[in-house]
């Protein structure tokens, strides 16, 4: 036999290496003394080869008792008292398969568990099948305006705002035909007037289209809508707004931070403001709003969550900017019954109610503290982001609506308290997706009616109070919406630049 390999070598000296080990640890002599405590004998047993042995009675060795015993080993509960004696042959009669079997009938479900794990006979897939048509999540309570009016009995005061807002749809063009822009909508305005029909839509590529509407139908049928469109942007054009003291001019802004007047008169567009920040880079605009004390004075909001008040006519300066949240403004509304309040809904998830009378200086509501704001003055906390907000003309109600697909209603009339809590909520789907613009609630400036685009391609139209008035039916979302002021006309644009004129014909 030739030497041993290296690996034959060590393995030999692990062997001794072990059984050193197992020598110092003594285990034969903790095992001995184990067997020795529970009473087994470990010593071999002689073979009966026919010879009788003498059996010697031995004197039983008295039991070890510990010097510490528990009081369950002593038959004893926890307080002292005396507990039956049970032992396990006993325990095991008393706890039969029948008697665990009730009990188990008898058990309530703790815990997620799986219909169909407590199902044993139903095949998971065709049990998900029969009921996968309840699974409507994107539903809004205005979808069934036409059967809740089959058996709810209204007001006559609704009944007859029901009459008033049962309109009808522009006839003399089809929607198909009305393309006032070239991109998805993302700006609507209803021009005042109440001779002529005004129509204004702005896109997502800055483009600005003015609708003239035909009041009746031209003569000849190859004549076109009388549209007009110019690009005035490069970014979404964000809101559109007339002049208070001047009907024939109106205001644009843009995301690219700039705001415009445009005059129907001359066809003149002039820069009116540009915002920007410290570092020279432009400020988007998500909002802006006339303010309803000084038809001179100018509020908005930018993407970056900043409120600004400006005089037209002097030169804006960086000093009237204020933070009110950390992330994008989507919408704000001037309150008609106290015009120094706003609110506004947030990427932030809130919707929020500010003094803009008062400035406070790093405020603990914002992460970044060093920027002024001003006074807070309600709260409303959100699941997710809130898209608009919009007062009622009247009655002093505010609503609101957001990702979380609901409509809230609060009641603002007089000082709300801090922690806001609406009045009425309503199921809306407002998961609107990259193609379609986002839903936004919009007040009627003469009435506390409002109306809000439905996913299900209809504009729904409600009360203040939470009633619906109208289920009006389109052919596509008409997702940004647009009320006249004074009459009941009310137009929607859609994703591919289309548009959705609604009219009262009683008033024509």
């Amino acid at each position: 036999m030739g030497e041993l390999s290296e690996f034959q070598k060590r393995r030999l000296e692990n062997i001794k290496r072990n059984n050193d080990l197992l020598k110092k640890l003594n285990l034969n002599g903790v095992s001995k003394q184990l067997k020795s405590e529970v009473g087994v004998d470990d010593k071999p047993k002689a073979r009966n080869r026919g010879s009788k042995k003498r059996v010697v009675k031995r004197e039983p060795k008295p039991v070890k008792v510990p010097t510490r015993r528990s009081r369950r080993l002593m038959g004893e509960s926890s307080d002292g008292k005396e507990v039956p004696h049970v032992n396990d042959h006993e325990l095991l009669k008393n706890t039969t398969s029948e008697s665990k079997l009730e009990e188990l009938k008898n058990t309530a479900v703790v815990g997620d568990v799986k219909l169909s794990d407590l199902l044993k006979s139903e095949d998971e897939s065709e049990l998900l099948a029969r009921f996968q048509s309840y699974n409507n999540k994107t539903f809004s309570s205005g979808d069934f305006f036409q059967e809740i009016q089959k058996h709810k009995k209204v007001s006559r005061d609704v009944a007859q705002l029901q009459k008033e807002l049962d309109l009808q749809l522009y006839e003399i063009f089809e929607p198909n035909e009305v393309k006032i822009v070239h991109d998805r909508i993302s700006a609507m305005f209803f021009h005042p007037s109440i001779d002529r029909k005004l129509v204004i839509g702005g896109d997502t590529t800055g483009h600005v289209g003015l609708w003239n509407v035909h009041l009746e139908k031209p003569a000849d049928e190859v004549e076109s809508p009388d549209i007009t469109t110019v690009k005035l942007f490069n970014k979404n054009v964000a809101k559109i707004d007339v002049f208070p003291q001047d009907t024939s001019k109106l205001a644009t802004a843009s995301y690219d931070g700039l705001l415009r007047s445009i005059d129907l008169t001359t066809f003149q567009s002039d820069e009116m403001l540009t915002m920007k920040d410290e570092y020279d880079d432009y400020m988007g605009i998500s909002d802006f709003q006339f303010s309803f004390e000084d038809p001179n004075q100018i509020f908005l909001t930018t993407l970056g969550g900043e409120f600004a008040a400006f005089d037209l006519r002097t030169k804006p300066t960086s000093t009237n900017i204020r933070r009110l949240a950390d992330k994008k403004i989507g919408s704000f509304s001037i309150n008609p019954q106290r015009p120094y309040e706003i609110a506004t809904g947030s990427l932030d998830r809130t919707l929020k109610l500010w003094d803009v009378r008062k400035v406070v200086k790093s405020p603990s509501w914002l992460q970044n503290e060093d920027y002024p704001s001003h006074e807070l003055v309600s709260t409303y906390d959100s699941r997710l982001s809130v898209s608009a907000v919009s007062y009622s003309p009247l009655d002093g109600s505010l609503v609101c609506n957001g990702y979380d697909d609901t409509i809230r209603i609060f009641d603002v009339k007089e000082v709300p308290p801090a922690e806001l809590q609406p009045k009425l909520t309503l199921k809306h789907n407002c998961q609107s997706g990259r193609w379609t613009s986002i839903l936004k609630t919009r007040f009627k400036a003469n009435m506390d009616v409002f109306a809000i685009a439905n996913m299900s391609r209809a504009i729904d139209i409600y009360h203040s109070s939470g009633d619906q008035l109208a289920h009006l039916k389109t052919a596509t979302v008409p997702a940004v919406l647009s009320w006249h002021p004074l009459q009941n006309w009310i137009v929607g644009g859609n994703s591919s630049g289309k548009v959705f004129l609604f009219e009262d014909r009683r008033q024509q």
